[in-house]
């Protein structure tokens, strides 16, 4: 029977519970938000929220399933999915459960560095 246990984003609860700030504006050097474990008998369950700090509207492009940061955006990316929050929208949910395996990762950028924040957390599902 599969059990199910509740966690921050990773690079999140490293930081002690605070947001994690999207520093990077280009896909070499995307920030990685969350890592799965390692166990191939767990899938992390993820749910993500953005907010902008800034004056405008930012593009922020997600890579979802990392096995490393790629060069660009057509490598190696299970997932990448561009979002524009708006500036004074408030917290936005951005991915409502997407599922990731062991040893994958979850990277951001954006097109304005230091506006974004993120957070949200992981429903662990072991079987």
């Amino acid at each position: 029977m599969a059990t199910l246990t509740k966690h921050l984003l990773s690079q999140v609860d490293s930081i002690s519970s605070r947001r994690f700030i999207v520093s990077s504006t280009q896909a070499s050097a995307a920030d990685v938000f969350h890592k799965t474990g390692t166990a191939s008998t767990t899938l992390d369950e993820l749910w993500v929220y953005a907010h902008n700090y800034g004056a405008a509207d930012v593009e922020v492009t997600f890579l979802m399933g990392l096995t490393g940061l790629p060069a660009t955006v057509a490598g190696n990316v299970n997932e990448s999915v561009s979002v524009t929050i708006p500036f004074k929208s408030g917290r936005a949910l951005v991915f409502d459960g997407v599922l990731m395996s062991h040893g994958l990762s979850a990277a951001a950028y954006a097109s304005t560095a230091s506006s974004i924040t993120l957070d949200g957390f992981v429903n662990r599902i072991a079987s």
